[in-house]
């Protein structure tokens, strides 16, 4: 008797990966598309920081369900040490996947002049988490976004959580910032 393959979260990712290229935009059909969530999400059981996972599932979502798409990707998990005020020790996967995320929230929350989703939490978050990784630079696009919504408040919780680890940072150099800014 020949035994059955193990499971393997790369051959699903590769295999929706391919169904994604050889039907791209209106030509993946619902069925297609259903069933190749269903493998990312069984990726997601048994790696949940799997990264193409994450954004595999946003990509085929994403036209169809923006807000499924978003509460999808919003299911990584978070980085070691996150929690109580504090942001954790991010990596660059980490980043890759909230980059992702707060740019389809922004999108969606822009296209849809949605300004719920301007204000939610996990773009709060998914921004701070990016920034930790790539520096307020590395975020800065959605940043002037934001900031022309007027979303000064969430701005500067950002900034300090992106900063938050920087030792010797004077309180006022913040303050200063925020003021130049105009969030103060």
């Amino acid at each position: 008797k020949i035994s059955n393959n193990p499971v393997s979260a790369k051959a699903r990712v590769d295999l929706c990966r391919v169904v994604r290229e050889l039907n791209p935009g209106s030509a993946l059909t619902d069925t297609l598309r259903e069933e190749c969530v269903s493998l990312y999400i069984a990726v997601r059981t048994s790696e949940p920081r799997n990264v193409d996972a994450c954004v595999g599932i946003g990509a085929l979502l994403i036209e169809k369900d923006p807000a499924k798409a978003i509460e999808e990707m919003s299911k990584f998990p978070d980085p070691e040490g996150f929690g109580n005020g504090k942001h954790g020790k991010p990596t660059f996967d980490d980043s890759f996947c909230h980059v992702e995320i707060a740019r389809s929230i922004i999108k969606h929350g822009v296209d849809t002049k949605d300004k719920k989703l301007l204000e939610c939490g996990q773009l709060e978050k998914s921004l701070s988490i990016a920034g930790k990784v790539m520096g307020w630079e590395g975020i800065d696009k959605w940043v002037d976004i934001l900031d022309n919504k007027g979303k000064w408040d969430m701005l500067k919780r950002i900034y300090l959580a992106v900063y938050e680890d920087k030792a010797g940072l004077d309180p006022d150099m913040f303050k200063a910032f925020f003021v130049a800014k105009g969030w103060d």
